[in-house]
């Protein structure tokens, strides 16, 4: 196999730590979007609802910055609203979705992250899961025959951030719009890693997934949909005071991934299959998750047995490499991986590789090098 060794991102490129393997649970901000903060925050401090100069000021940049990511998104900036993460995003977009509307059952895959299905259970009357084949992919008849009662709302995540599976997006919004049923798309680790996807009525993101900071998500929302927030935007920020800095960061990161997102995806799909062909040569009982092409280019789960992921983990960690046991929204709370559970590898320990902007050959390299003695310490207790 042929290793692309050129970083195609421009200067001034990312450099995240090395050894460092868990971009979903997040990544250093990008160095122009570091710089567009400091410049925002010297400018932008004031009330941009107010009259006066510095509170136009203010309101400018972040006018700018709406309007930046919905250039970079291919949307209208009218349809675009600021919050303060992507799960808040989620939970404002489901509870208006709702309260717009006359039915309020939810339809979604059964691995929605919690981001989805916390609010989803707060505000429907019903929640139905639809079943994934053993990849994590949506089953799409199910998911038809699911909409064939009356519902508020259908949530389909664009791919899984844990086993990197992309779902059907296009097919799931075309039997939503049969429905008259609008369709929410969470694009948690999509956007910034490619193509953006176009197939729905609502779109939800996360500025810290291309390197922008973890306090601004993303909401977008298409004109024709109906949509009750439950107070309203402050110039496009939803919630609470806007983070304009923080906007200007956002937009300014996704600028500057958006020309070579393409290429950096297609260096990291090569990075990950190299360590999907290697992993089950490294020792037994491992086994990779996820479907093998159709996925996300830079995550990669694998369970392990005769040990549980949190030790794994920790071996790892003392060999200086950086990964993650079981779910982003599970990890810390000891709870199973509900993704798993859905495609029917439950009660497997799971370890997840994700790669920041920028990881280099070594780093990959040094995991699959440290990987057998760290799972041979974790499996022996010693």
């Amino acid at each position: 196999m042929t290793h692309v060794t050129v970083d195609p991102l421009p200067a001034p490129a990312p450099e995240p730590p090395f050894g460092y393997l868990d971009a979903v649970g997040g990544q250093p901000i990008l160095p122009v979007a570091s710089t567009a903060w400091q410049a925002a925050a010297a400018q932008a401090w004031s009330d941009p609802a107010r009259l006066h100069h510095a509170g136009r000021r203010a309101g400018l940049v972040l006018d700018a910055a709406r309007a930046s990511i919905a250039a970079s998104l291919g949307v209208r900036s009218a349809d675009v609203f600021f919050t303060s993460s992507g799960p808040t995003s989620v939970g404002i977009a489901i509870q208006g979705l709702l309260d717009a509307g006359s039915e309020r059952r939810i339809i979604a895959s059964s691995v929605e992250s919690l981001a989805v299905l916390s609010p989803a259970r707060r505000w429907a009357s019903e929640l139905e899961l639809v079943p994934v084949s053993g990849t994590g992919q949506l089953d799409i008849a199910a998911f038809a025959t699911a909409l064939a009662s009356p519902a508020g709302l259908a949530c389909v995540q664009a791919a899984n951030a844990e086993v990197g599976t992309r779902q059907p997006t296009a097919a799931a919004y075309d039997l939503a719009q049969a429905s008259g049923v609008p369709l929410l798309v969470h694009a948690v680790q999509v956007i910034g890693r490619g193509a953006v996807p176009q197939n729905w009525d609502v779109l939800c993101a996360s500025a810290r997934d291309w390197g922008g900071p973890a306090g601004v998500g993303i909401l977008v929302v298409r004109p024709a949909v109906r949509w009750r927030p439950d107070e309203n935007p402050d110039r496009g920020w939803v919630g609470g005071f806007p983070d304009i800095a923080g906007a200007a960061a956002a937009a300014t990161a996704l600028e500057y991934l958006q020309p070579s997102a393409e290429a950096e995806a297609r260096r990291q799909f090569d990075l990950t299959a190299r360590i999907r062909a290697e992993l089950p040569t490294l020792a037994t009982g491992i086994t990779v998750t996820g479907d093998p092409e159709d996925r996300l280019p830079h995550v990669v789960t694998f369970t392990c047995t005769g040990v549980t992921g949190e030790v794994l983990v920790q071996e790892l960690d003392r060999h200086g490499i950086s990964v993650a046991s079981g779910s982003a929204c599970t990890s810390d709370t000891r709870m199973p991986s509900q993704v798993l559970e859905a495609m029917g590898i439950a009660g497997e320990a799971s370890v997840r590789v994700s790669l920041p902007y920028g990881v280099t050959d070594a780093t990959v390299g040094a995991f699959l090098t440290a990987l057998p003695a760290a799972l041979q310490a974790a499996r022996s207790g010693t």
